[in-house]
């Protein structure tokens, strides 16, 4: 992509070299000689004086021309934040207040005027973001990029979120459709008004915004639902370690949730599922992925203020600009403030008037694969109950940026799903992906139904409506009521766990039916006066509904809980618990690394240095980058001999599974997975390759060897990528420490200890009084570089500093820094 992008950003042409260029300006027949001729009448003094001000001042002229160029297509396409603005499709005037921190207060007389009004402003900042989303799950990308996206478009394509989304746009209601066009006909008014002042990527790479339909609204929803849901990885992963292995070694390298970690429903909501048929839940593993986020509510009585304290973290894959991009709406019934989605009506993280909610992903298992027998004389034919049945075909042309054909992509459809063999390496038989993000969905109406709750039973009413992807919610209202709530489609299996690939053909492991509602966990006020979830095990021993074989290990749920044990908790105190970089997997470690006995001198000088460390995982701390390093380390001399390079590549992108594998062999000293020198000889070997990577990586001066240094990092766009562009478009954070594995979390890519994983959205809420509640995200809130509020909010969120949540009419004025008044037009401008 790079080369292609650099070409178009250039135009194509091959720019001169400095020596090229030298003979240009001053002409080829020079070559050397000029001192000779000056002053013999050739060129006189008083001449060339003259020639060479003329000279510098078109230089000066040229260099402020091209700066002014540049400045003005860069700033073309900042918005209008003040005035007043006419807009074919408003119904009423609409008011736009922009708080000095970016965030837009929307004040409207009717729900389709707020969410036109929303769909306008999200264009206004990010529709360049929208853009990029929109193709993304469309599998668009390789008509703007070429064939380096080809490969992901051809996935994509294969899954097909966005015919499930065609699909969805067909059932739903008048209400909820109109919704969805309300706030189409928003971004579309902005694009009919700005085709010449788009975003400069749209300038970069040469095309302009398509309209914006409903359809790239609930394309976009089943994009986040997919990264949010991948099981099916894991899937593949633990068919090829019990293949190879056996189930002894699954065990091992794929264990189950430790049983002195939390659960997030207390053992007294179990029992009254005791009398019925209980599932057991021993055999269930951390969760393969580093994607999570925290959440947590206090009620009053664990508070300073006595009303509850509402905190949400979601954790996501870092990009620039931000995934999230907060909002206040208000009119017609709704008034909400949070974090929305460009792309998306309605708020999805934030507080209203009366309830405040937030969100992490609950990890159910809703994929399973499939085996399937295709008759070989016939390839849309397969076995199913000894007879045959007639798969569906789609034929998916992909157009592809430099090619004069479009690429066709054959897709086949069984009554589990489509089949993924042409789009995912290593199967050896036909695959069918069965997944609950392919059936008809109703979650933009359960967006848009929450934030108009104004108590428990709304709230849970609007969330029978959410069915993917499947979320920890937790609740609090101004009557002091707290709650959790897990709502999402999840299945009944007629028999097994999906854990691994099933026989298609047999019948045996249909989906028979999906979990009901009102089966789901969910508690109202409990008696320890909290609710934590971190991507944690949901329900205890006795549950009797299957929900997950595979969670997170649970180490930042127990952090939590531990920090919040004391009672009268502030905003302070959440703010502290919300940056913790505590990290109890490396206490763990340094706890399993007494007694050890290593060789060499500079070995045993990291040693002691990390069994003196407090296992915080500070930016400036050398032994927290000797702690991560080493632990890759031991990650590849234990288990890559063993597993082979191409398993191994597998296994080390599941960091939530060999952390704590590694752990527990750490622990044991005459493990068979120490090879046959034994613990002391491998760990003087890891601690030596420890030396030699931080030297490599921060040179031979161990006072450079600081995580923050290693562990970086970096916003980057994707036209980013292109040499020469990251300083317009990327954003480098100041130093960050923690792990997948910290509260904050700063979980890493393991092959160069990069920061690829972040607290995407940080907010406190204190329920009641609602204006001294404060959030940040990760960027800015503008998707336009050089904007003042592209990379504003870089530095407040790597250092733990918030904004208000404006939410009073008096405090977004006392704020202000500019107004915008959409007013209905009949006509374009």
């Amino acid at each position: 992509m790079a080369a292609s992008v650099l070409l178009l950003f250039i135009g194509g042409a091959q720019r001169p070299s400095c020596s090229e260029a030298g003979r240009i300006l001053l002409g080829a027949g020079f070559k050397g000689k000029w001192n000779r001729e000056w002053g013999k009448g050739l060129f006189p003094v008083k001449s060339m004086r003259r020639l060479l001000k003329a000279g510098l001042v078109l230089l000066i002229l040229a260099t402020l021309s091209i700066a002014a160029a540049g400045v003005y297509v860069v700033r073309r396409p900042f918005p209008v934040v003040q005035g007043q603005r006419r807009v074919p499709g408003v119904r009423a005037s609409v008011e736009i207040i922009r708080d000095r921190w970016g965030i837009p207060h929307v004040f409207a007389q009717n729900i389709p005027d707020l969410l036109f009004a929303q769909g306008y402003v999200h264009a206004q900042d990010r529709l360049w973001h929208m853009e990029f989303n929109r193709r993304i799950a469309s599998g668009r990308l390789s008509e703007i990029f070429g064939d380096v996206t080809l490969k992901e478009d051809r996935f994509l394509r294969t899954v097909g979120l966005r015919r499930s989304a065609e699909r969805d746009l067909a059932q739903l209601d008048d209400e909820n459709r109109g919704a969805l066009e309300a706030y189409a006909a928003g971004v579309n008014a902005f694009i009919a008004q700005n085709r010449r002042r788009l975003p400069v990527e749209f300038t970069v790479l040469r095309f302009a915004p398509e309209p914006w339909t409903p359809v790239d609204t609930l394309a976009f929803a089943k994009l986040m639902a997919w990264v949010l849901g991948g099981n099916w990885e894991s899937e593949i992963l633990r068919a090829h370690i019990l293949s190879r292995f056996g189930t002894a070694a699954a065990h091992l390298l794929l264990p189950r949730y430790p049983g002195n970690h939390p659960v997030v429903l207390q053992p007294a909501v179990s029992n009254a599922f005791r009398s019925r048929a209980i599932l057991n839940l021993l055999d269930v593993a951390p969760r393969a992925t580093g994607i999570g986020s925290n959440n947590w509510v206090l009620s009053g009585t664990r508070t300073s203020t006595g009303r509850p304290i509402l905190a949400n973290d979601p954790h996501l894959e870092a990009q620039m600009p931000s995934i999230w991009y907060e909002m206040h709406l208000s009119g017609g019934g709704y008034g909400a403030i949070g974090s929305t989605f460009p792309g998306t009506p309605g708020v999805i993280i934030g507080h209203n008037a009366d309830i405040a909610w937030g969100v992490t992903n609950a990890g159910p298992d809703v994929m399973d694969l499939y085996v399937e027998r295709f008759d070989a004389a016939d390839p849309t034919r397969y076995e199913y109950r000894g007879g045959w049945e007639r798969a569906q075909t789609v034929r998916e042309e992909i157009r592809v940026k430099g090619r004069d054909e479009p690429v066709v992509e054959t897709v086949r459809i069984t009554r589990h799903g489509p089949i993924i063999n042409n789009v995912e390496e290593g199967l050896n038989a036909f695959v069918a992906l069965r997944w609950t993000g392919l059936d008809t969905s109703t979650v933009a109406a359960s967006v848009l139904h929450i934030g108009r709750a104004r108590n428990w039973n709304e709230f849970r009413a609007a969330l029978r409506l959410w069915t993917i992807p499947a979320q920890n919610f937790v609740y609090a209202d101004r009557k002091g009521n707290i709650g959790y709530q897990l709502p999402g489609r999840i299945p009944i299996r007629a028999k097994g766990r999906g854990t691994v690939p099933v026989p298609g053909w047999t019948g045996e492991h249909e989906w028979i039916g999906e979990i009901p509602f009102d089966d789901l966990p969910s508690m109202l006020n409990p008696s320890r006066g909290y609710v934590v979830t971190a991507n944690n095990r949901i329900v205890p021993e006795g549950y009797p509904r299957f929900i997950s074989s595979e969670w997170d290990p649970g180490y930042r749920a127990r952090r939590i809980k531990a920090l919040l044990a004391a009672s009268g908790i502030d905003l302070e105190h959440v703010k502290k618990v919300q940056m913790d970089l505590t990290s109890l997997p490396g206490q763990v470690l340094v706890g399993a690394l007494r007694g050890v006995s290593v060789t060499g001198e500079l070995e045993a000088g990291l040693l002691r240095e990390l069994l003196v460390w407090d296992g915080v995982l500070r930016p400036n701390s050398r032994a927290a980058a000797i702690y991560e390093v080493l632990r890759v380390t031991l990650l590849e001399e234990i288990f890559a001999p063993v597993l082979g390079e191409d398993l191994f590549e597998r296994y080390r992108r599941h960091a939530q599974f060999w952390q704590v594998a590694l752990l527990r062999i750490l622990q044991d000293p005459t493990s068979p997975w120490w090879g046959a020198k034994g613990r002391n000889a491998l760990l003087t070997k890891a601690l030596t390759k420890t030396a030699r990577t931080l030297t490599e990586k921060l040179g031979p001066d161990q006072t450079n060897w600081q995580w923050g240094r290693l562990h970086v990092m970096e916003f980057t766009h994707p036209i980013g990528r292109v040499p020469g562009l990251g300083w317009i478009f990327n954003a480098t954070s100041p130093p960050t420490g923690g792990d997948a594995f910290t509260v904050n979390n700063g979980g890493f890519n393991a092959a160069n200890f990069r920061q690829v994983v972040v607290a995407s959205y940080r907010q406190i809420i204190d329920v009641g009084d609602w204006d001294r509640s404060i959030s940040i995200h990760t960027t800015g809130q503008s998707g336009l570089p050089f904007h003042k509020h592209y990379r504003d909010f870089v530095p407040l969120w790597a250092s733990g500093r918030y904004h208000p949540m404006l939410f009073t009419r008096a405090r977004i004025e006392q704020e202000a820094a500019g107004t915008l008044t959409l007013t209905p037009a009949q006509s374009p401008e």
